[in-house]
């Protein structure tokens, strides 16, 4: 069952590829929450439309464990193709989410991340993650994530990098939910951050659900708000739960 569906996956990121220039991101405004005997594997396939309009594509398994409702390890691997070319080892990384604050009667739950990321080219990273929601209603939550990265091995920057996502959304019915996000890099602190219009900071309108209780799905357009940002017209995730 296993080798069916990554062989499907793998014939579905193929389909969507064109000639491309972006590079494939599959971050999310992720969550805080962690819930207790959570053994989730998941198989997501990531399309994007650069500036420029080439299509770039990646491909990435992640397994998640829970060891009780605070604590919550994850593994993950991500492959990358792109301009034509074959698949390409991308990264991977070990996640460790701790919801330190769970909901509490105002809406409000927070938790750190702790990744350690090994990239197939460049510097090795680690990073911290500083995850925060408000749940206004039963249709209305705001997410801000502050991460906070730094580098080893060779080619290594120094000093620490500053970067910020969020989404503010609204759920319509049970399938389907609107909003949107953020995303920005401050900048280095051993450098000092540069003036607003020299940072990277991109906004725009998002759409996310799911078809049932495995499949979902996510597209955002995201549009520079800095001299320094570039746009992405058109990025597009698949998830398959199993």
């Amino acid at each position: 069952m296993l080798r069916s569906l990554l062989t499907c996956c793998f014939w579905l990121a193929g389909m969507v590829s064109v000639p491309a220039a972006a590079h494939a991101q599959g971050g999310n405004v992720f969550g805080p929450t962690v819930r207790a005997g959570d053994r989730t594997a998941e198989w997501r396939v990531l399309a994007v439309i650069g500036s420029d309009g080439g299509w770039t594509r990646a491909t990435r398994l992640h397994y998640q464990h829970a060891f009780n409702d605070a604590l919550r390890l994850r593994g993950v691997v991500q492959a990358v193709a792109e301009s034509g070319e074959s698949w390409d080892a991308d990264f991977a990384r070990a996640e460790l989410l701790w919801q330190y604050r769970e909901q509490t009667p105002s809406g409000y739950q927070a938790a750190f991340r702790f990744d350690a990321r090994l990239n197939a080219q460049g510097a090795h990273r680690f990073a911290a993650n500083w995850v925060q929601q408000w749940d206004f209603s039963e249709d209305w939550r705001l997410r801000a994530i502050l991460l906070a990265d730094h580098e080893v091995g060779a080619g290594a920057g120094s000093g620490v990098r500053l970067r910020h996502r969020a989404r503010l959304s609204r759920r319509f019915g049970e399938r389907l939910n609107a909003g949107i996000e953020t995303f920005g890099r401050f900048g280095n602190l051993a450098d000092g951050l540069p003036s607003f219009d020299a940072q990277r900071h991109s906004a725009g309108p998002a759409l996310f659900g799911d078809f049932n209780a495995r499949w979902r799905w996510h597209a955002t357009s995201q549009w520079a708000l800095t001299r320094a940002a570039d746009d992405t017209p058109l990025r597009v995730q698949i998830y398959r739960r199993f």
